[in-house]
């Protein structure tokens, strides 16, 4: 029997095996002193007999060791979150255990922007050209999180990803210890020390450096905002910091700027911030069983905590250092059940991140057109851009219609194209696009919306009203725009004036009108009299075609049809007066009306962007099968503000 049972033991620990993945954990570490705690925490291990066990990789950072666990080297590191993005984004490693701090945080901290109560005209959508207050260059509450912020909503602009360079030109004067080398601009506030030495040093000789230094500028008011911690209101006002400095100072007289404009008291930082920063990570492959590193590390904090007589996890004072292998402010372990570091990071830490992320910059910005004119148009930009040294450059390639660039784009062969709402809804929900910026038809960030009009032509002899437009010929800027098709098609079905039956909706808009041109209704199995009053190109090819190749296509095409053939057009407001020819067409690349380009901000979905409601409403319009309600299409008539003038 002493051959079978062997075997089964076998069987067992080779099942064991298999189900934990490790027999061994290899930790990184990056010093000596770590590489002291780490032997120690090998040997804690093996007397408390905790499997997988522990042994020690020596790196030279943190991101030597993400590189080692890469290249199965090593298999395991803690990581803080903006090394872990480099890991995650370059390496592939994903989060499997968190560490968590103090109860009422459960993270590091949140980066907040503070400023004076008195000064009550500041919001964080008017920054620019304030004078600035940061705990350092590079520092995640003062640098990186708010910079990287502003970058990401299109608060500031970045040429050649010179982020210092767009720093010193947003603001009006800095303080940023540590920039002294990088840029003078940065350093304009700085003092120094006592002695008006040292200034913008990255030490404490520089007395607007770190957390206190920062709010100590904004406090003397040489600055307008502080970029900081959470806490660091609370430390230094109220009496919490006897300096001199510091002494009469109330947290009463200073406020919180929040991501959506308005202001917060300063001990509103969960809900007004810029961003929360995570917790440390265990990071690994994506192969590693991560149940047994956690499993592990588990059995170890329950043993080793900070009661225990010999080895504490937490602890790094007997080593003679601080937060070795993990946060010396650790309570406890966490399984991370999420094991993404998009989930793990948080979208607004991301967003900060991805703002800083300059290996995304593409070497030509590869802009997709639709039309010969638009080409012809693309090939001024981009000599106009070459011109002043923007970055990157413009490449032009050639599309057959929308969806022809929503599909190159989305298999990476390009890289942006302008869309109306309607196609935004294509892009996004079939294509898995996002909206990068905005037209602006007014001069502010508020004027990326219009109003959906219908046009007539002005007689006395022949005049007619929205109620009689059954049996009018109609003229479209294309199928599934939103002012020529979603808008007056979803308005006559919520009047009652379109019926229709089994979702056929382009049959009922063809049997209502006498005759119509809808650009991109050439499809089997449409109605022919939508495409009725079109014209095609000069040589009368390419009928109803979806791009500007038709010549009664978009805002202005529809326009011509009505003065030409139809009886009433569907375009924007601003139509009639902005009708004009540069290139020998209009609304090319951009709209004519757009007065600049705008950050979308943080609409960076295509469902943010067009919104709840007219989504809820265009999901009605795309009849799934569901019936069309009155009130969802009044929303969407809601929605773009007015279907007439």
């Amino acid at each position: 029997m002493r051959g079978p049972a062997l075997w089964a033991v076998c069987v067992l620990v080779g099942i064991f095996n298999l189900a934990y993945g490790l027999k061994e954990i290899r930790w990184c570490v990056i010093s000596t002193l770590e590489l002291n705690k780490c032997l120690e925490m090998k040997t804690a291990f093996e007397s408390a007999k905790i499997h997988p066990s522990m042994s020690c990789i020596q790196a030279a950072s943190a991101l030597d060791c993400v590189k080692k666990i890469a290249n199965k080297e090593a298999d395991a590191v803690s990581l803080d979150g903006e090394t872990l993005y480099q890991a995650a984004k370059e390496y592939k490693l994903k989060p499997i255990v968190g560490e968590t701090y103090d109860q009422e945080v459960g993270t590091l901290f949140y980066a907040v922007a503070v400023v004076r109560k008195a000064n009550n005209s500041i919001t964080i959508n008017n920054l620019k050209m304030l004078k600035s207050c940061h705990t350092g260059f590079h520092e995640a509450a003062g640098w990186n999180i708010p910079i990287g912020y502003l970058i990401s909503t299109g608060k500031m602009s970045v040429m050649g990803c010179n982020i210092p360079k767009a720093v010193s030109e947003f603001f009006n004067q800095s303080c940023i210890p540590g920039a002294q080398h990088i840029s003078p601009n940065l350093c304009q506030l700085c003092i120094g020390d006592e002695k008006n030495q040292n200034k913008c040093a990255d030490n404490a000789n520089e007395r607007y450096f770190n957390e206190s230094g920062a709010f100590r500028c904004l406090a003397n008011q040489a600055g307008d905002i502080a970029f900081v911690k959470h806490s660091t209101i609370q430390d230094n006002t109220d009496g919490s910091n006897p300096t001199m400095w510091a002494k009469n100072l109330h947290s009463s007289d200073y406020e919180l700027l929040c991501r959506n404009g308005s202001r917060a008291q300063v001990t509103d930082w969960k809900m007004c911030h810029l961003a929360r920063v995570p917790a440390n990570a265990v990071a690994v492959r994506p192969e590693t069983n991560s149940t047994a590193v956690f499993n592990a590390l588990d059995v170890a904090q329950k043993k080793f905590d900070i009661t225990s007589t010999g080895f504490k996890l937490f602890d790094s004072a007997s080593y003679g250092g601080k937060d070795l292998l993990f946060k010396d402010s650790t309570k406890e372990f966490m399984l991370i059940k999420n094991q993404t570091y998009q989930s793990w990071l948080g979208s607004e830490y991301l967003q900060s991140l991805n703002g800083l992320d300059c290996s995304r910059m593409p070497d030509n910005l590869r802009w997709c057109t639709q039309s010969r004119a638009e080409l012809l148009k693309c090939g001024d930009m981009a000599e106009a851009f070459k011109s002043k040294n923007l970055t990157p450059p413009i490449q032009c390639v050639s599309g057959d219609d929308s969806s022809d660039c929503m599909k190159k784009i989305k298999n990476k062969d390009i890289d942006a194209v302008t869309l109306d709402a309607g196609q935004i809804y294509t892009a996004g929900k079939v294509y898995g696009l996002v909206p990068a910026a905005a037209e602006s038809y007014t001069d502010d960030n508020d004027g990326a919306s219009y109003y959906a009009v219908a046009v007539v032509k002005k007689s006395s002899h022949n005049a007619f009203t929205i109620d009689q437009l059954k049996g009018k010929k109609s003229c479209h800027t294309g199928l599934g725009r939103t002012a020529g098709w979603n808008i007056p098609v979803g308005s006559l079905i919520e009047r009652g004036e379109i019926q229709f039956s089994k979702c056929n909706i382009e049959k009922a808009v063809g049997e209502f009108f006498s005759a119509s041109c809808v650009p991109g209704a050439n499809q089997p199995g449409y109605p022919s009299s939508l495409c009725e009053l079109c014209i095609g190109d000069v040589e009368g090819k390419s009928k109803c075609a979806a791009t500007t190749v038709e010549r009664y296509s978009g805002y202005t095409g529809a326009f011509r049809c009505l003065v030409e053939a139809g009886d009433v057009a569907f375009v924007k407001h601003t139509t009639v007066s902005d009708n004009t020819d540069a290139y020998d067409g209009s609304d090319l690349l951009f709209k004519d009306s757009t007065v600049r380009i705008i950050s979308v901000g943080e609409k960076t979905t295509y469902q943010d962007w067009l919104g709840k409601t007219y989504l809820d409403a265009i999901k009605k319009i795309e009849c799934s099968g569901a019936a069309i309600t009155r009130s969802s299409l009044c929303l969407l008539i809601l929605m773009l503000h007015s279907f007439f003038l």
